[in-house]
């Protein structure tokens, strides 16, 4: 397994500018095309009903819904919301996109949408034939609000990325990504708890029903692929990282040293030639700036180097987008 997740990565490496650069950027201008061609159309919202997900539509060969349901999400929601909302959507793909390459987003993104054109569907086929034919409820149930599930995978993307970057909701209320996830993550539990509790006290016997509680699953599942461990980047602090006694002390001593680093380069050089062997002497490669973590006391974790800071600055996954630059 760790031989094919290697050749799968090197060949995302090696074909990073492949495929559909700005996707979000196309996504995005796409749902503001379809809303005001919509809006045009009020009486007879032709564009809309061409394009959204219907898996009754999709069975009888309307195969382009499987693509096209992405564009409907300004529609289907309030336009103000809709509008900010796709905003922070495009920044999420972008910071995906730049940190993973054009080829892997693209993969990330369309994965996702398949995922959950595969549990709609399934639902939907399970609704047909429990109910001798496809149900107008299930599929309007189905189809409205479906590509939420499929953004819900950028923010946590993009929190993995960078858990303690901040942001402002609704450009007021400041924030980390990774909260942002943790709240996400916690509304669509809450809103799985009280659909099967509903249904549960409705004594529905229908497997389709159940099955929809499945959608959300679809976004984290795609998640969970294309990130693996790393996703444990949004969980909190002392859950992700348990420092033994010795490397507590070695980043203590590490962060006393390369704090002088703003101070001048002699004083980064001599924080790094202090901190360079890790416990068992074996000579570390890269070394955070900000925590101290290397690649032997934390193999799990991606080095980058920081083309804004003054010398050669190595900073972890965690601290790469989140860290005070180094000019001096």
């Amino acid at each position: 397994m760790a031989k094919l997740n290697s050749k799968i990565n090197r060949f995302f490496y090696r074909n990073r500018d492949r495929g559909v650069r700005n996707l979000m950027l196309y996504v995005c201008a796409g749902n503001v095309v379809v809303w005001l061609l919509t809006q045009l159309t009020r009486a007879n919202p032709f564009f809309y009903e061409f394009l959204y997900f219907n898996p009754e539509r999709v069975v009888s060969g309307q195969i382009w819904r499987l693509f096209t349901y992405p564009l409907v999400y300004l529609c289907e929601s309030n336009p103000i919301f809709g509008f900010i909302t796709l905003l922070f959507f495009y920044w999420c793909g972008s910071i995906l996109e730049q940190y993973w390459g054009t080829l892997r987003f693209n993969a990330y993104y369309l994965c996702g949408v398949l995922l959950t054109d595969l549990v709609g569907v399934a639902v939907g086929l399970a609704a047909a034939a429990e109910l001798g034919g496809f149900s107008s409820v299930i599929t309007s149930i189905i189809g409205i609000g479906f590509v939420g599930y499929v953004n819900l995978s950028l923010i946590l993307g993009a929190a993995t990325v960078m858990p303690d970057e901040q942001i402002r909701i609704w450009f007021v209320i400041p924030a980390k990504m990774k909260w942002l996830a943790w709240l996400d993550l916690g509304i669509y539990l809450f809103q799985m708890i009280r659909s099967l509790v509903s249904l549960l006290q409705l004594h529905a016997v229908y497997v389709s029903y159940y099955l929809l509680l499945l959608v959300p699953v679809a976004a984290i599942v795609n998640y969970l692929l294309f990130f693996g461990k790393q996703a444990a980047n949004i969980l909190p602090d002392f859950l992700r990282f348990r420092p033994t006694r010795q490397s507590r002390q070695r980043i203590v001593k590490n962060k006393s040293a390369y704090s002088d680093a703003g101070l001048g380069r002699s004083a980064g050089r001599s924080g790094a030639r202090s901190g360079s062997r890790s416990a068992g002497g074996a000579q570390a490669r890269f070394r955070c700036t900000v925590c101290g973590r290397t690649e032997l006391t934390n193999p799990e974790l991606e080095f980058r180097y920081c083309s804004r800071c003054a010398g050669y600055r190595c900073y972890c996954q965690d601290h790469i987008h989140n860290h005070t630059h180094i000019t001096q």
